[in-house]
């Protein structure tokens, strides 16, 4: 059992700093090589999701999940709205960006929690939070997955219904990706039903033991079909062609997982343990990685002080280790500023007091 948490952490660390990677592209932004990245950096977490899926009754499942994402996501929103507010009285700096024009639109962003520009509201206009979309997005996709299994479980021919149900979760996703983009990602959250069940099933019929690596040349495939067509924009959904995003992004995650098991032969290595720490500390580094995004300009003044000097290669890898440095600092921090640690680490300091 503790060979297999690692391998999930280490996998999760590897999609974080994939997130970060896809992120800052800067003018490679487009390219094939983000397009491998975003051919799996997202699907690989609803996967794994669905590998660890425990199954409750509906409201035990809601009080076990809402306060490790919601909290979170709410602390995120705070610190995103103070140092918006601070960027808009302060003169202008390379330190802190204004993000937001007003409290109003913060508000409304937040409450909204879209990771990419919103349409098909009419005049509503609604601007992106941006990257921790994902975190109420998992919410809500884990109670739907929930809600289904235990739905389906009395039932005679479970996997054919919840094929059918999660099939049509799925495809109701994708259209709803043309037309309109919902709150709080639904759109993506029912999309995600497919990578959970992906997950689940993965673990249910104990895929990753019965399969020999030779399959590794058609998740790799499948990986590659997915990056060839171009970008896969989870949180819309919406890719060239759907269907193949989605079997690029669970071959992906395949390759991405058999990988983590192998890396955990060597454990002890400190890039393993490195890894390890980024996976169990990924919903940390997600969220400052958005504040970094959002309302920290230091990468957009170190790309242009180096651009002229050294190129848009170095100046992009500089981007990307800075912004690294900058999300993984927070590992260290978090736990000791009492108010985000309860935040952050609800089960472990929530009935606590100092």
């Amino acid at each position: 059992m503790r060979r297999q948490i690692e391998w999930v952490n280490v996998a999760r660390g590897i999609a974080i700093l994939a997130v970060i990677v896809g992120h800052t592209l800067g003018p490679y932004t487009g390219q094939r090589f983000g397009s491998i990245i975003f051919a799996v950096h997202m699907p690989i977490f609803f996967i794994l999701s669905g590998y660890l899926h425990h199954q409750r009754p509906p409201r035990q499942a809601l009080r076990h999940d809402a306060p490790t994402l919601l909290l979170p996501y709410a602390a995120t929103g705070g610190v995103l709205i103070v140092l918006n507010w601070l960027a808009q009285r302060l003169p202008a700096n390379p330190l802190l960006t204004t993000y937001f024009p007003n409290g109003r639109h913060a508000v409304l962003a937040i409450l909204y929690g879209a990771g990419s520009p919103v349409f098909g509201t009419g005049r509503l206009h609604v601007q992106p939070v941006g990257a921790i979309w994902f975190l109420l997005c998992l919410l809500l996709a884990k109670q739907l997955f929930n809600a289904i299994l235990q739905l389906t479980h009395d039932w005679r021919q479970p996997l054919f219904i919840r094929v059918l149900l999660i099939g049509g979760c799925g495809i109701l996703g994708g259209w709803l990706g043309l037309h309109i983009y919902l709150p709080w990602a639904l759109n993506a959250a029912l999309l995600a039903q497919v990578f959970l069940y992906a997950g689940y099933l993965i673990r249910q019929t104990k895929l990753l033991q019965r399969l020999s690596d030779w399959w590794q040349l058609l998740w790799v495939t499948l990986w590659a079909g997915s990056a060839l067509q171009g970008y896969f924009l989870m949180t819309i959904p919406r890719a060239p062609h759907l269907v193949i995003a989605v079997a690029g992004g669970i071959g992906g995650s395949l390759v991405l997982i058999r990988l983590s098991q192998l890396a955990c032969h060597w454990q002890s290595s400190w890039p393993v343990q490195a890894l390890i720490k980024c996976g169990r500390g990924s919903l940390i580094i997600l969220c400052f990685h958005l504040v970094d995004l959002n309302v920290i300009g230091l990468e957009g003044w170190l790309y242009g002080h180096l651009l002229p000097m050294t190129g848009p290669l170095v100046a992009t890898v500089v981007g990307i280790s800075y912004r690294t440095l900058f999300a993984l600092g927070w590992l260290v921090v978090v736990p000791h500023l009492p108010m985000l640690r309860v935040c952050f680490y609800p089960r472990r300091y929530l009935a606590r007091t100092d």
